[in-house]
């Protein structure tokens, strides 16, 4: 339904501001003496920043929890779930959850928190940074419908960063495959890793062989390309362009994220 964000959230082109946590406890990276308070504060911060500045709908990740991990254990799932209840107690805007390689703890704390949309691999097979990710869709929508979260929508990464698929195939086919296969509500095409734009050229092949699916960008829109992007594109996922030094875990930059809508708003 090419119409589901302009139905659901009331946008034609929906914008989706990144709050990235900071490592969460359990992580290689996470600050103990700062301990979950620190990481609810920061959250916070970014949020409220993205909500003044006119984003549309947030996204809660986990990226700076390196290396990713396929399975979360439990403490990074009941932080996230914590840090999201939190959040969302303050700041209105819609938002969705995105625990990179775990499609089933996205499905799992959006349920809890009442997110509306998950960022998730649901098809396909890659090789990379990450070793060898094997994706489970099956799996992943049928705990959707365990647990009761089938008004959780699937945004399907149909690219994946720092890695490569294992049987190349044009990408017409991995976006019909998701749709097809995966039941996915929108299909999101990336580029090699955060902050690397894609080109407009290859998002509007994929909207044309999906032409009744939102087409998400996931990667690299920025203040200079989105009106470029919004020609052929449905959505926006924008993190690593409104950072501080436009770095993806640096904080978010006001100034960059106000600069961002603004161009939205022109175009």
């Amino acid at each position: 339904m090419k119409s589901l964000f302009a139905q659901e959230f009331g946008h034609r082109h929906l914008m989706i501001g990144m709050v990235h946590t900071l490592p969460l406890p359990g992580a290689p990276l996470y600050d103990a003496a700062g301990g979950m308070r620190r990481i609810v504060e920061r959250a916070r911060i970014e949020a409220e920043i993205l909500a003044e500045a006119g984003f549309h709908a947030l996204l809660y990740c986990n990226e700076a929890d390196m290396p990713w991990q396929t399975r979360l254990e439990a403490e990074t799932v009941a932080a996230m779930t914590a840090i999201v209840g939190e959040v969302q107690a303050k700041v209105g805007l819609p938002f969705g959850v995105n625990m990179l390689i775990d499609p089933g703890a996205s499905i799992a704390i959006a349920h809890a928190t009442g997110a509306r949309f998950v960022r998730a691999f649901v098809t396909g097979g890659y090789v990379g940074d990450m070793g060898i990710l094997n994706t489970d869709g099956a799996g992943v929508l049928r705990l959707r419908s365990r647990i009761g979260a089938s008004n959780v929508r699937i945004l399907a990464n149909i690219t994946a960063g720092f890695s490569v698929p294992l049987a190349e195939r044009p990408i017409e086919d991995a976006a019909k495959g998701a749709v097809f296969v995966a039941l996915a509500d929108a299909v999101v095409v990336n580029a090699a890793a955060a902050g690397v734009a894609v080109e407009a050229g290859l998002v509007a092949r994929v909207a044309a062989a999906v032409p009744d699916t939102p087409v998400v960008v996931g990667t690299g829109a920025a203040e200079h390309n989105v009106a470029a992007l919004m020609a052929v594109a449905d959505g926006f996922i924008v993190g690593s362009s409104i950072k501080h030094d436009g770095r993806t875990l640096n904080p978010v930059d006001p100034a960059r994220a106000r600069a961002f809508m603004e161009a939205v708003r022109r175009a």
